[in-house]
């Protein structure tokens, strides 16, 4: 008798022990994520999905994506119910990332510390900025694989503490390609154009929504080739390299959102 309880227990250890293991993957992601990262997952149609306590929005063919803080913790929780409504705990380890310190001089000082007259100005940039992250809609262009918006030197990571003219600033929320002005400038990913503004900071702006809460924003831009409200395809030039608002050079600064989290474009990208 103690021989087959024995035997029911190890059956009944492999049983839970395989459970674990598909649960691991019953969102479609990494088993390790990472700081600043974004990622898409796909579950069973009716699925739901948790991030913390955050309800996750599920297309009707069970596609989700989130982003990850810059400094997300080591440990992230989620969690899956099934169709049939059983809740599953996932558990993700969340590799650290690096970030440098990159010194910038030779700025116009109103650019470093703007003055009174354009903090208005400033101020009005960022309602519009916020506003468009905020755009929420059922587009599924985030499911395509990102490309390269421009091919050039990487002049400025993602994170990076910046010190301009010896000034501490907050860190580098995107990354900036080195191109010569004038460079074609293509949509990393089908979307809507929510954005079309002329910036203090960021000179020609321009902001793409891709769907639930996804979105790239692209700054110093020579010249816009779209409108806002226009459906561009992938691939489709969106405008030119440029050094508009507070650039020392041409180049592009590249960001990826996901709602009012920002994140790391170089961790899309392949070769």
């Amino acid at each position: 008798m103690r021989f087959f309880r024995m035997m029911f227990r190890a059956m009944m250890l492999a049983f839970v022990l395989t459970g674990v293991a598909q649960a691991k993957n019953a969102l479609g992601l990494p088993d390790s994520l990472t700081q600043g990262g974004f990622y898409v997952g796909k579950v069973a149609p009716g699925g739901q999905v948790w991030l913390g306590d955050r309800k996750l929005k599920v297309s009707g063919e069970g596609d989700f994506a989130f982003g990850l803080n810059w400094k997300q913790g080591a440990m992230l929780k989620m969690t899956y119910a099934a169709p049939g409504g059983q809740k599953i705990p996932q558990r993700f380890t969340v590799t650290p990332q690096t970030y440098d310190v990159t010194h910038i001089d030779g700025l116009p000082q109103k650019m470093v510390t703007p003055p009174a007259e354009v903090l208005a100005r400033i101020r009005a940039d960022g309602a519009r900025v916020g506003k468009a992250r905020t755009t929420d809609s059922a587009r599924k262009d985030f499911t395509q694989g990102f490309i390269w918006p421009v091919r050039g030197r990487i002049s400025g990571n993602f994170g990076n503490h910046r010190i301009l003219n010896g000034t501490p600033k907050s860190p580098h929320t995107g990354m900036d390609i080195a191109a010569p002005e004038g460079t074609d400038i293509v949509a990393p990913l089908g979307g809507k154009v929510t954005m079309v503004s002329d910036l203090y900071y960021t000179g020609n702006t321009l902001i793409i929504d891709h769907g639930f809460g996804v979105s790239t924003v692209f700054a110093h831009l020579q010249q816009v080739a779209v409108k806002e409200g226009q459906d561009i395809r992938q691939g489709e030039k969106i405008g030119t390299v440029g050094a508009t608002g507070r650039a020392t050079g041409p180049h592009l600064h590249w960001g990826l959102n996901w709602y009012k989290e920002r994140l790391n474009p170089a961790l899309v990208l392949g070769e």
